[in-house]
């Protein structure tokens, strides 16, 4: 047992290293500020790209087609100018610092070196629109993170320009940024100039080359998100929000591959990525550990105090929500529904990844489903009727799952109910006799 709680302390301490890590906080968090361009972006395209022949041609006709695609094109195709401003103003934010000024030097940074065409009279003409989406997304992250630790620096240490206590908050906090922002400007003017002596021509195309197509290789693999998803179990097991831990550490590879995936859905392409955030999110539309068949399964319990937590569990897990179970049976450090809580999620992934590789299911196409949208119609919002069907199906199959495991604990509880009932009698008939 002993061992056992170190092994347990162990990994929330490493869950905690994680989470409070200001570098991982600052991306994931900025990324999570997105989502309702991401959602906004995603609806767009639903709209957009709807697969119906009638549908597509009354769009085409009447002229609406150049205003549906509008919302993606400004939201999902534009995500790296967002993600670099929000991840720079998250980690000045860590520091207790306004991060305001992070994130505007931060964009500035970022659209210092990213490379744009030049009209006849050498001014900027446009900016290639392909570093701005998904593609760029690992430069916006280190940017926005060395952008808003130069910011952070000179903040801390007093290297900013003060102005006198008289002077409105907005400008002297204008005046701050104006040190740090000279210096940003000369860093990203350096790294410009020193990437066109290079072969790759510029900072996207050198970090896209070195960096971010072998990372996304290797996090976009199938054995890594199998991975994540036993990690994420395990770690709830033990008393760590597992789905949060894993996201924070896949959620900068995972983004820029439902981007991709949805940029190929809008342009009416093949989607390219079997995995993404978008299978993980399918994986987790029953909450973690698929636990919408285990609340299923309590309302038939013969123990009081399950069939009246399947009752109150079982709205929110339909719409994906189920901390009521899991801290309510409860599933952590429950090693009776630890084989189901580990193993149905797996199941789902697994037999997501051979739907689409077999062509029974449709690659997902990206769409950021909001939280709470109920199952079934999650599946038919992220990926057509087949997901919708599909999730159906494994709704009965983490019931099925549950249930053996359920009933054992759901004895026990009931026969304690009954003891309990019994002892209670006999006391209030002593009471009686007496």
């Amino acid at each position: 047992m002993a061992d056992f709680s170190n092994v347990q302390m162990s990994l929330q301490r490493g869950a905690g290293a994680i989470q409070n890590n200001k570098y991982i906080s600052a991306i994931t968090n900025g990324l999570m500020s997105a989502m309702p361009i991401t959602i906004v972006g995603a609806l767009g395209s639903l709209v957009n790209s709807f697969p119906v022949a009638g549908y597509q041609e009354f769009l085409v006709n009447t002229g609406l087609k150049a205003i549906t695609v509008i919302p993606s094109e400004i939201t999902t195709n534009l995500l790296a100018l967002y993600a670099v401003y929000l991840i720079a103003a998250k980690f000045a934010e860590s520091y207790d610092i306004d991060g305001t000024p992070a994130g505007i030097l931060a964009l500035m940074s970022f659209l210092i070196v990213t490379p744009f065409n030049y009209s006849e009279a050498n001014t900027l003409a446009s900016l290639p629109a392909t570093w701005m989406g998904a593609p760029g997304l690992f430069t916006a992250f280190l940017v926005a993170l060395l952008s808003a630790k130069v910011y952070t620096i000179f903040k801390i240490k007093g290297w900013v320009i003060k102005m006198p206590d008289g002077v409105p908050p907005t400008v002297s906090k204008s005046f701050s940024g104006l040190i740090p922002g000279l210096v940003l400007a000369v860093i990203a003017l350096t790294i410009r100039y020193v990437m066109t002596l290079t072969a790759f021509g510029d900072i996207h195309a050198f970090i896209f080359s070195m960096v971010a197509a072998p990372l996304t290789k290797l996090g976009g693999s199938f054995v890594a998100l199998l991975i994540a998803m036993f990690a994420a179990q395990i770690l709830w097991l033990v008393g760590v929000h597992g789905a949060m831990v894993v996201y924070s550490v896949f959620m900068p590879i995972w983004t820029p591959l439902a981007t991709e995936n949805l940029a190929a859905y809008n342009a009416g392409l093949e989607i390219p990525n079997i995995v993404s955030g978008s299978l993980f999110g399918m994986v987790l539309f029953m909450g973690s550990g698929a636990t919408l068949g285990l609340a299923m399964a309590m309302l038939r319990a013969k123990s009081e105090q399950y069939r009246v937590l399947g009752k109150l569990s079982l709205i929110p897990n339909i719409c994906g929500i189920n901390e009521p179970i899991i801290f309510g049976m409860p599933i952590i450090m429950n090693f009776t529904l630890a084989i189901p809580f580990i193993l149905v999620p797996l199941i789902i992934a697994v037999t997501s990844y051979l739907g689409m590789l077999t062509g029974i299911l449709p690659y997902l196409p990206g769409i950021a489903v909001p939280l709470g949208v109920p199952v079934v119609l999650n599946g038919l919002m992220a990926g057509g009727w087949k997901w919708a069907i599909y999730q159906a199906l494994m709704i009965a199959v983490s019931y099925l799952v549950y249930l053996p495991f359920f009933k054992a604990m759901d004895k026990a509880a009931y026969k304690q109910e009954v003891e309990a009932l019994q002892q209670a009698e006999a006391s209030e008939l002593d009471r009686a006799l007496v």
